[in-house]
């Protein structure tokens, strides 16, 4: 959610409009994509335990799907001590209380959408297995769940607060021909807020007036395959060239000479792919080509 320029006054803008998402009646419906980061620094959990903090996330959570590598949403855990006092006559065993929270939030701007906190006191002989301890008692916690459908409902909101900002950002992306920047800004738009429909619009649009560029970019990077030899890497590529562009005659010059060095099945299976991939929605060959071409990179959901 990278707002390059404005980002200050954008962030400005979201403090004074974001509020408790009541709206829309399918808000339930609406399912962000999450990834998971660790926090940075040194950590008293270690890292088997955020390990098996994550997986009680994702276990706690029927829908498994929502949670992508490709999410510009990030679900952070932590773990930290709160206090540690020693209990007994004879000093040997320790009441250690420690919190467990989860923090759902853009993985750009670190704006907070939700967090969730559970305190633990729990009589252990160190901090490491209070921590253990805590995380077998977490497990089927509904309040995780709950925290999730929450971070849900903020993220629209957000969404819905900032449409005129961000088709307004987007805009002046698209007049400066900084196709990446404006269809991150929109990917990711849910379809219930109001301007999800001319946000479809405006990447219908991106689309198509970055045919070209795209198809320069596929070609560079099948070129670089075909010189390494790996010509199923280089036809993976020419797979997504538009055929109605100028650019389309350099690709077909390279698919001819890997069809060269190739067997017909090679090819026919690149033909299939091709043909798959033409059938696609513009949203769908988009979100497939931000993952290949290295300049869109700008992140605003998979």
């Amino acid at each position: 959610m990278k707002f390059k320029g404005n980002k200050k006054a954008f962030l400005c803008l979201l403090v004074c409009l974001f509020y408790q998402f009541s709206g829309f009646g399918q808000t339930q419906n609406y399912k962000a994509n999450y990834t998971f980061v660790q926090p940075e620094g040194k950590q008293v959990a270690s890292n088997g335990q955020y390990e098996n903090l994550i997986a009680i996330v994702k276990d706690t959570y029927t829908s498994n799907n929502i949670f992508s590598n490709q999410s510009p949403f990030v679900i952070v855990p932590t773990i930290s001590i709160l206090s540690e006092k020693t209990a007994g006559e004879v000093q040997v065993v320790k009441v250690i209380k420690l919190e467990i929270g989860l923090s759902a939030q853009g993985r750009e701007d670190d704006h907070v959408f939700n967090k969730f906190k559970k305190v633990f006191t729990i009589t252990a002989d160190d901090a490491t297995s209070a921590i253990s301890k805590a995380l077998v008692s977490l497990k089927d916690d509904l309040k995780i769940k709950t925290f999730i459908d929450q971070s849900n409902s903020s993220i629209l909101s957000f969404y819905q607060s900032n449409c005129n900002v961000i088709l307004k950002t987007v805009k002046v992306n698209i007049d400066r021909q900084e196709y990446a920047k404006a269809f991150d800004y929109l990917r990711y738009v849910p379809e219930m807020v109001s301007c999800f429909k001319e946000a479809e619009g405006i990447i219908t649009k991106i689309f198509l007036d970055s045919k070209e560029e795209n198809c320069r970019k596929f070609v560079q990077k099948a070129h670089a395959a075909e010189v390494q030899k790996d010509y199923n890497k280089a036809l993976f590529y020419l797979q997504f060239v538009d055929t109605n562009v100028e650019c389309y005659t350099n690709a077909s010059a390279l698919v001819k000479k890997i069809g060269e060095r190739v067997d017909e099945q090679v090819l026919r299976d690149f033909e299939m792919e091709k043909l798959t991939f033409s059938k696609l929605t513009d949203l769908k060959k988009m979100e497939i080509i931000a993952k290949e071409i290295d300049y869109l990179t700008v992140t605003i959901n998979e």
